[in-house]
């Protein structure tokens, strides 16, 4: 089974470290760095679905692989990060299987689970920060997910000010199922260190929209 480890990143040292400290080992990698980084979150998001289309058109004309393991340049992983998402993937696999993801917690003071729920055009959440094991969601970042390669190339990325980015707008497009280890910890560098997911200000957000504005609550 051929796998590829993928990633745009601004800087791509800690995001090898991260790879190269695996157990598991049998992998290739193609990290794609952003030679002008965006600023600002608005221009930030179309940048980072703009990167997702080189990541797509890379992954089509090169090699062939089985599985594309998407990564953030800002995550710490487990070192048996790979081997646990293999696991899973071997468990799920068939069944109208997306992909599978481990869990973080977002670093833009908002700190709840990159994963998320959609209720209805109004109503989205992400997944409940207390549960465990395999949970199924509606989308995820791309901070850590392990996905079938003809899986991954129909993702679309786009942004068009929807209140979530391009990265869960690609999840949704997936019309499969996906899944998170709630039990995958991936923790989230920042300038005063790694937001762990299991830290004391870790909530579940509940965003809605009112006069036509989004707002959101949360619940710790």
């Amino acid at each position: 089974m051929r796998i590829l480890a993928t990633a745009a990143v601004e800087n791509q040292d800690n995001l090898f470290a991260q790879l190269m400290k695996q157990t598991y080992k049998d992998f290739d990698i193609d990290i794609y760095t952003d030679p002008i980084p965006a600023s600002g979150i608005n221009n930030r998001r179309i940048r980072i679905a703009e990167n997702q289309q080189i990541l797509k058109e890379k992954v089509i004309s090169g090699d062939k692989y089985d599985l594309i393991w998407q990564l953030e340049g800002d995550c710490e992983l487990p070192e048996d990060c790979l081997e646990r998402l293999l696991d899973s993937y071997h468990k799920l696999k068939g069944n109208d299987f997306g992909y599978i993801s481990g869990v973080q917690v977002g670093r833009h003071g908002l700190y709840c689970i990159g994963a998320w729920i959609i209720e209805d055009e109004n109503n989205f959440h992400s997944i409940e920060h207390t549960k465990k094991g395999i949970q199924e969601v509606d989308a995820t970042g791309f901070y850590c997910l392990l996905a079938p390669t003809d899986v991954w190339l129909t993702g679309v990325a786009k942004w068009k000010n929807q209140p979530y980015g391009p990265d869960v707008v690609w999840g949704l497009s997936i019309d499969k199922k996906k899944f998170v280890d709630m039990d995958l910890h991936i923790g989230h560098h920042h300038n005063n260190g790694i937001i762990p997911v299991d830290g004391l200000s870790t909530c579940t957000a509940y965003f809605y929209k009112k006069s036509k504005k989004w707002e959101y609550r949360t619940k710790l």
